[in-house]
């Protein structure tokens, strides 16, 4: 299936642009007060292969912008750190999950029981706990990583 090049541009403003033009308005304000955390949350499909090439482009974009700020010695001696979440299947609600596991539930969870190790998606709450950790003190040498969080399933790719 062939897909056109305004898709490809409006994928990657929402995600990569967004996350430079995010980035680039916070670093000013955590330079001043001497600490900061950006997280960018990505997916495992802009660390590994598989997907649609489209979002997979943009959110390899996004790790790497984390990445390449991560080592700029500046921010980071002012106590920014720079570091990208990148989920795997997540159960949201109105998502092509949730009207996958109500429209087809014995696919559903042959997908599921294949393509996920733990045998279920996640969920946006362990998703936030981990940009929570993240943020915080106990975090303070974390720069410049990709975090999968995702139950194993980039394991099965």
């Amino acid at each position: 299936e062939e897909t056109s090049e305004d898709v490809w541009i409006d994928v990657y403003n929402k995600n990569a642009m967004a996350a430079v033009r995010f980035t680039m308005l916070a670093i000013p304000f955590m330079r001043k007060q001497k600490w900061g955390r950006v997280v960018t949350i990505t997916s495992i499909y802009g660390r590994e292969g598989g997907g649609r090439p489209w979002f997979n482009m943009a959110k390899s974009a996004e790790i790497s912008l984390m990445k390449t700020l991560a080592m700029n010695h500046d921010l980071v001696r002012d106590g920014i750190t720079f570091n990208s979440v990148a989920p795997g299947g997540i159960m949201i609600a109105d998502t092509g999950w949730e009207r996958e596991r109500e429209n087809n539930p014995k696919e559903f969870k042959e997908i599921v029981d294949h393509q996920f190790p733990m045998g279920r998606l996640g969920t946006l709450e362990e998703v936030a706990n981990l940009v929570v950790f993240i943020c915080s003190e106990k975090a303070s040498l974390l720069n410049g990583a990709s975090i999968p969080i995702d139950g194993g399933e980039s394991k099965s790719f």
